[in-house]
């Protein structure tokens, strides 16, 4: 999706996720565009919530729910509940009870702060993401 699509989606389901599933967060290249980091696309809009959050979305977004493959219990990143939904404006990935690396990460917030951002990215630590921190890094940077 490109920067303008994503604030049209960003704008379509954020009354919702407010309805639903407060609190939430913004993470990844969604959240870095919306905070005015400049990159191309992304492609999805990625949600952290609670499971309860994320059970009440299910049931409210149930015709959007695209069917997946069970993730791996043991993996580095795992959510007790997590769902993408294809909605009419683009795909959104709700993450119910995300750990990382064994350490939860609660919502900070609709879209938190580059800071926080920064911290997450790190913490996820693929070299997808650290590439993204590092252009993060170089947007504060420029003030």
């Amino acid at each position: 999706m490109t920067p303008g699509d994503l604030c049209i989606l960003f704008e379509a389901v954020a009354p919702e996720l407010d309805a639903f599933a407060a609190p939430w967060s913004l993470i990844g290249s969604g959240a870095l565009i919306l905070l005015g980091v400049p990159l191309d696309e992304a492609a999805d809009l990625d949600v952290v919530t609670g499971v309860d959050g994320a059970a009440r979305l299910r049931v409210a977004w149930g015709d959007w729910l695209e069917p997946q493959e069970p993730k791996a219990p043991d993996g580095p990143f795992r959510s007790q509940d997590f769902a993408r939904y294809v909605t009419p404006w683009g795909p959104v990935e709700i993450m119910g009870g995300l750990h990382v690396r064994g350490r939860s990460l609660a919502p900070a917030g609709p879209i938190p702060s580059a800071e926080e951002q920064l911290r997450i990215l790190r913490l996820f630590g693929r070299p997808k993401d650290l590439a993204k921190a590092a252009r993060l890094e170089a947007w504060m940077a420029t003030g």
